[in-house]
């Protein structure tokens, strides 16, 4: 789940490179950051998990998730003195903050019904379900790339659904019901034209969705953890999971760009799995694994055959 890399596009120069000057990039502190980045989203299913097993239900821990990060990155911002969004553009983030609220709930409350890995993998479908989106709404341009990567992500799907599954149906549907949400969420921001800086803006994405599961658990009764554990896995999603990997993401993707970054974020979802193997017990099938890296191989490649397009713009898309 990895922080769109387009709120901070502006931030950056255009990276107009080749293939060889994208993975030849001597800026290993961008590199480790948004490596740092893909480690904090990739732990948040184990921590999510962690804390569900000490009585924390989702409508709770979104909402402690989602209060913690946005204060820390709300008071970056002002500690930094960036600009904040306004008009317009703010009630276009606060709209987005209500789509990532909706995205948030699908993929969390997945974690119920099926193992981590395969929440992860599915949720990882979402790069090619934008270029789709993208193109069917004139967003974007449709070309072989596009196509490659959609027939990969589904064929990936359709191995996990044809057995390579740790988990009900009903745990699959959500963790696609998460990554189209991700695909609006994006495809709602990349129109978006605002010259706040993107700590802000996610700042204000996150307090929306923090008012939305504060409100939901207050009225359905606030679940807190039971023990010391619970309370650490809690403020590590929030801080690590959350406030620390969108800063990191931010911080890498500005010296960068947007493509390499999306690259090493690929690594996101092989974190998650092998967490989930390490330090909750599971497993994926060989299908599962198969369609997992038909899944991944369909992200690499919507970036590689990009960058390789003739007008060689790092940041198409």
């Amino acid at each position: 789940m990895s922080w769109p890399w387009w709120s901070v596009c502006a931030m950056a120069e255009t990276r107009c490179v080749s293939a060889r000057q994208l993975f030849g990039s001597g800026d290993w502190l961008g590199v480790w950051l948004v490596l740092l980045s893909a480690c904090g989203f990739g732990s948040m299913a184990l921590f999510a998990k962690l804390a569900y097993g000490d009585g924390v239900d989702t409508a709770s821990l979104l909402a402690y998730r989602f209060v913690i990060a946005a204060l820390v990155l709300a008071g970056w911002g002002i500690w930094r003195g960036w600009r904040w969004p306004s008009g317009r553009a703010a009630m276009a983030y606060g709209l987005m903050g209500a789509v990532y609220a909706a995205m948030a709930w699908a993929y969390f409350s997945a974690l119920h019904y099926a193992a981590s890995a395969t929440v992860a993998l599915v949720l990882y479908s979402y790069p090619a379900l934008v270029a789709l989106g993208g193109a069917l709404l004139g967003l974007d341009r449709f070309g072989r790339a596009e196509a490659f990567a959609i027939v990969l992500a589904s064929a990936g799907l359709a191995l996990m659904l044809g057995g390579g599954l740790s988990g009900s149906p009903w745990g699959l549907a959500l963790a696609f019901g998460a990554a189209l949400c991700y695909s609006g969420y994006i495809l709602l921001g990349g129109g978006i034209r605002s010259d706040a800086h993107p700590v802000c803006a996610s700042a204000l994405v996150l307090s929306v969705a923090a008012a939305i599961f504060s409100s939901l658990a207050i009225g359905q009764g606030l679940r807190l953890p039971h023990t010391l554990a619970g309370w650490g896995a809690v403020t590590a999603l929030a801080l690590l999971g959350t406030a620390v990997a969108i800063a990191a993401f931010i911080s890498g993707l500005i010296r960068i760009g947007p493509t390499l970054a999306s690259v090493v974020s690929t690594l996101e979802p092989v974190v998650t799995v092998l967490l989930g193997v390490l330090f909750l017990g599971e497993s994926l099938g060989l299908r599962g694994l198969l369609g997992g890296i038909l899944i991944l191989a369909a992200s690499l490649a919507l970036v590689w055959l990009r960058t390789l397009a003739p007008t060689g713009k790092a940041c198409d898309g």
